[in-house]
């Protein structure tokens, strides 16, 4: 199956919502395997196996975010690492700068 290449920027809250959501739909198919340890519905190895994959959707989603800051900086929300994203100027082409 192709797969899909996600790049949004977010809102806190929205990426909050994104992973609470992402929490209780994975939630979800472990109770459905429970159900179906109980004889409801498909194998539970199905089930589990769905909440393994929302699971690591949502790890990924961690793995992959970056905080964004007025200006340039941007920090890793893993890592907690800054770094000025722009690239380097030359003190002469600065405002106020003597030539």
């Amino acid at each position: 199956m192709p797969r899909k290449h996600l790049n949004v920027s977010v809102s806190h809250d929205e990426f909050e919502d994104l992973n609470n959501a992402l929490e209780d739909h994975r939630d979800g198919f472990k109770r459905m395997a429970e159900d179906a340890e109980n004889g409801f519905g498909l194998d539970p190895a199905y089930w589990a196996g769905r909440a393994y994959e929302v699971e690591g959707l949502r790890k990924s989603m961690h793995e992959h975010s970056t905080e964004e800051f007025e200006g340039d900086e941007v920090c890793s929300t893993e890592a907690e690492e800054c770094k000025d994203s722009a690239p380097a100027r030359d003190q002469d082409s600065m405002p106020g700068s003597q030539a």
